[in-house]
């Protein structure tokens, strides 16, 4: 017997129409008779009657039907146990990372992990955190690093905090700024929000509109040409390649404008044994206080 033969039975007993199991699963009515036949042929007794009230399970076909259900439950048990060897064994961990965490902290981490994980791969989405966020609400990613608070079925993790700063090729003055001309880049929404707060407790009006580049590193390539400056959140390892001129931002009571930085995995997913250990070593190493 095929274990389609038995999902059949199974499906038939619970429901004892032809036409409605045929299409539960996808199959011609002649196609079902012909499979049930089969069975009957090869267990050498009478499954159904036909009568016309409908089909009627013989003595030996409630057994079967019985049998069927039992059958499908030890698959099913069988199967999910290898799987979650597997799992426990090896495994690939769907990591979402923002562009620049990925380029100054995830790395290191990865590397040091798979120094006692051998066995786990790693599958790395780069985008902002607002589409990593949305990833993880549709279950594409197991785990993200993301900038920004955004709210959602998710735990949550403090993991940095990360000062804004004016980026300039030279010291300039802030109430210069407005005169200047600004480069952006491309960010996430949260992101976007807190530089924008900056600029109209700052100066009482909405940002301006500014030259767009793609990534941040070529905004920081064109302010050290002297075109321009940008405002950004900075990684505490930043290396100034440029040797620009950094300021860190103040709002005008005197607080720093800050961006913090959290592991997320989803409240609703099932926790494999190997995502469960990645999990504990990102809490336990890198945890920050609030």
């Amino acid at each position: 017997m095929k274990d389609s033969d038995w999902e059949i039975l199974y499906e038939l007993y619970k429901n004892p129409n032809m036409t409605k199991v045929a299409n539960l699963l996808y199959m011609t009515q002649p196609s079902l008779t012909k499979r049930l036949q089969h069975m009957e042929s090869e267990f050498q007794v009478t499954i159904v009657n036909r009568t016309p009230k409908g089909l009627e399970f013989t003595e030996e076909g409630e057994y079967l039907g019985k049998q069927a259900e039992k059958y499908l439950d030890f698959l099913k048990e069988t199967k999910d146990r290898i799987k979650e060897y597997q799992e426990n064994s090896e495994g690939i961990i769907t990591i979402g990372s923002s562009y620049t965490y990925s380029k100054y902290t995830l790395t290191d981490l990865l590397v040091k992990y798979r120094q006692k994980h051998p066995n786990v791969e790693f599958n790395i989405i780069n985008e902002q955190s607002n589409i990593l966020f949305r990833k993880m609400l549709e279950d594409a990613i197991d785990v993200g690093f993301i900038r920004g608070d955004y709210e959602g079925a998710v735990n949550k993790t403090l993991i940095g905090k990360n000062e804004a700063y004016l980026v300039t090729k030279d010291p300039v003055s802030i109430e210069d700024l407005p005169g200047m001309q600004r480069i952006g880049y491309k960010t996430n929404d949260r992101t976007k929000e807190l530089l924008d707060g900056w600029w109209k407790d700052q100066f009482g009006t909405e940002a301006p509109g500014s030259m767009v580049v793609g990534y941040i590193d070529v905004s920081w390539q064109l302010i050290h040409k002297g075109l321009g400056y940008t405002i950004c959140f900075l990684p505490d390892n930043f290396e100034n390649t440029y040797d620009l001129c950094l300021t860190p931002l103040k709002y005008k009571d005197g607080t720093s404008v800050i961006r913090n930085t959290w592991f997320i995995y989803s409240k609703n997913k099932r926790i494999t044994k190997v995502l469960e250990e990645f999990i504990h070593y990102i809490e336990s190493e890198i945890t920050v206080q609030k």
